[in-house]
């Protein structure tokens, strides 16, 4: 056989090959024509469809390639800040990057919240958030929505908070309290952030006449029932125990769904007043956008991290609870109570500033 003829046989167990892949007449590398389709446009278009739609899942194989920075929209030293650190060398252990904390406090977080939502949602920008992150856009004109420009990544903590009660104060159950507000006024302080919510709730809940009194911190507040200068306050369970120890201040219920440690026998708020819960949460968001395969390998690094037997024991020193779970749950959570803290400002009366 002459080299022109073998190179001839050869070309066509070749084309054999390639038709054993593509139907004839639409090989790729010329327009060919099948089925009267020009066939050439339609495989660069199928091509262009696979990269696009692979693209997020090879994104999230390489992920993350540099260090990944977290805002915490609080100054350093605060509660927030504390678990965040606590968190850092574990995160950085499981992604395999350095994780840089960056506080970027004021404007009740609005400030930090901005600089997360502005982002690019490619998971190196991570935001961590407390329950202002949805109470916000009910009391200011200008906040970041937390539904249309953040994604939820995994809820860390959950905290109740305690109804507590002056020492000298005489009513001593929530059903006391309510009809002593009905007969003469009950003066509710609060520090702030979901303690006033708390105050207000009471007020439009029970059409009973509570008086929000508000303080600059729970410090503050807590001093003024110590000091019989207000009938009650709603405060943090872990910042209020050490006072109801000591009995200088009394605790009347609970704000959880249900009763539990380390006072499993203190009453629920619910029981009398159904529907009234009041639970604080830590929790992580990125920019909206930021894709789901990203998101995802997040949620599982914070798992990993809080499932840390000694990351857990220091959480819970402080009489907080440990969460995780997926990023729809928290979502969940993040929808839910936007809308609730919507209707208690709604019903309270209170204007954005």
């Amino acid at each position: 056989m002459s080299r022109a003829a073998g190179a001839k046989s050869s070309n066509r167990r070749a084309s054999q090959s390639i038709d054993a892949f593509f139907p004839r007449g639409c090989r790729p590398g010329g327009h060919h024509i099948y089925g009267g389709v020009r066939m050439k446009p339609l495989f660069a278009l199928l091509w262009s469809v696979l990269l696009v739609s692979s693209a997020p899942a090879m994104a999230a194989s390489a992920y993350p390639e540099r260090a990944i920075r977290w805002i915490v929209p609080f100054t350093a030293g605060g509660p927030a800040d504390a678990i965040a650190r606590l968190l850092v060398p574990k995160l950085s252990q499981e992604l395999g990057q350095p994780i840089v904390i960056e506080n970027r406090a004021g404007a009740n977080s609005n400030i930090g919240h901005e600089a997360v939502a502005r982002a690019e949602p490619d998971g190196y920008t991570i935001l961590y958030v407390v329950p202002n992150v949805v109470t916000n856009p009910s009391l200011y004109n200008v906040a970041v929505d937390p539904v249309k420009e953040l994604t939820p990544v995994v809820q860390l903590t959950a905290q109740a908070y305690l109804l507590l009660a002056g020492s000298a104060f005489k009513p001593a159950s929530v059903a006391d309290i309510v009809a002593k507000a009905r007969q003469g006024g009950v003066t509710c302080a609060s520090g702030g952030g979901l303690s006033g919510f708390g105050c207000d709730w009471l007020r439009s809940m029970t059409k009973a006449d509570f008086v929000h009194v508000p303080f600059k911190g729970n410090a503050q507040a807590l001093t003024a029932l110590m000091g019989g200068q207000v009938d009650i306050m709603i405060d943090l369970f872990n910042t209020a125990l050490p006072q109801v120890k000591a009995g200088r201040v009394r605790p009347v219920a609970l704000t959880r769904a249900e009763r539990g440690s380390p006072l499993p026998d203190l009453p629920i708020i619910a029981e009398t007043l159904p529907g009234f819960v009041l639970v604080g949460w830590h929790g992580v968001m990125a920019p909206h956008g930021t894709p789901e395969p990203i998101v995802k390998k997040l949620n599982m690094a914070f798992t990993k991290a809080l499932g840390d037997p000694d990351i857990r024991r220091r959480i819970e020193e402080s009489y907080i609870e440990v969460v995780h779970g997926t990023p729809a749950d928290f979502g969940r959570v993040i929808t839910e109570d936007l809308d609730k803290y919507a209707r208690i400002t709604q019903a309270a009366g209170i204007a954005r500033q």
